[in-house]
């Protein structure tokens, strides 16, 4: 039986995480969960990990990076800690705080995961979230009928076509290509590249990030993001997770019907503009030139 760990990448979004951990439970409940705490000051957060670590493995390990020369604060640093605390014989399911399950997992799929994977030896990651409405104009995406996923091409994009954060490997394939995280999705991209095969992307993804969620930037909340969250209004917008009969129509879909999230989710409460804002920076260059400078301003 294959073991499908999910690991999830937390800091100071209880409420967050609280809801990513219920998804799990009700939609993957045979899998193992590891948080990776960035050394939350929260308190609700703080009180929410305290109720999680009776059944979960919860970690905060040394930071290889410092949080004041990354944007992402200590995740890559946490992202290889990662690979420590799994075996060869585990597959890691990455998942970071402001994301969930939004339909059940049967243990069939996750066997045609890893049985894809172990096919070809230059596979290793795999995709296994919705894509974004916003993205849907400026990505190529391919559908391998043989093998039902998707593959993207992403002109002009950092990341996306061989390498994401989000991601199901497994580790003993990780290891076999001496892969160490990069503190930065595009360095890991290029690494990638010239290690493995591109990254599929599953036919049938079962999670999504949440749309419009709050956001730091290197444990950070600059002026610049608290205006993009008015603007966007940014806060908890949980979606709600897919019954029996919606899964069965989704996944019995044609192909050429993509899974991009703004059509087939639905949030639980109100309701936001599509296609949905993901980063309170985004669409806004002046903003995301203001968070900038604040940020080399609180270096000096």
């Amino acid at each position: 039986m294959v073991r499908l760990h999910f690991v999830i990448f937390a800091f100071n979004r209880g409420q967050f995480l609280a809801n990513c951990i219920d998804s799990i439970e009700r939609c993957a409940p045979q899998c193992p969960v590891i948080i990776f705490d960035d050394n939350s000051d929260d308190p609700q957060t703080r009180e929410v990990l305290k109720g999680l670590e009776q059944r979960y493995r919860i970690l905060t390990p040394q930071s290889l990076l410092s949080a004041n020369d990354s944007k992402h604060g200590g995740l890559y640093a946490n992202m290889e800690a990662s690979l420590s605390a799994l075996d060869d014989n585990d597959f890691i399911c990455t998942l970071q705080d402001d994301m969930q399950l939004v339909r059940p997992l049967g243990s069939d799929e996750i066997e045609a995961m890893a049985t894809f994977i172990a096919a070809s030896p230059d596979r290793c990651f795999l995709h296994h979230a919705f894509m974004k409405g916003a993205e849907r104009d400026n990505t190529l995406i391919n559908y391998d009928n043989s093998n039902s996923v998707y593959y993207a091409e992403r002109p002009g994009s950092s990341a996306g076509q061989y390498y994401s954060d989000i991601f199901i490997a497994s580790v003993a394939r990780l290891r076999r290509g001496d892969w160490h995280f990069l503190p930065r999705e595009a360095a890991n991209e290029k690494q990638a590249r010239n290690l493995f095969a591109p990254m599929a992307y599953l036919r049938n993804p079962f999670a999504a990030w949440l749309p419009a969620a709050t956001a730091w930037r290197g444990k950070r909340r600059t002026w610049a993001l608290r205006q993009g969250e008015k603007r966007h209004r940014c806060g908890f917008h949980p979606m709600e997770i897919m019954d029996a009969s919606q899964n069965t129509q989704f996944m019995s879909r044609n192909a050429d019907r993509l899974p991009i999230a703004e059509d087939w989710l639905s949030l639980k409460g109100e309701s936001l503009q599509k296609p949905w804002v993901y980063h309170p920076l985004q669409n806004s260059r002046w903003l995301k030139w203001l968070n900038s400078a604040e940020l080399k301003l609180r270096k000096c």
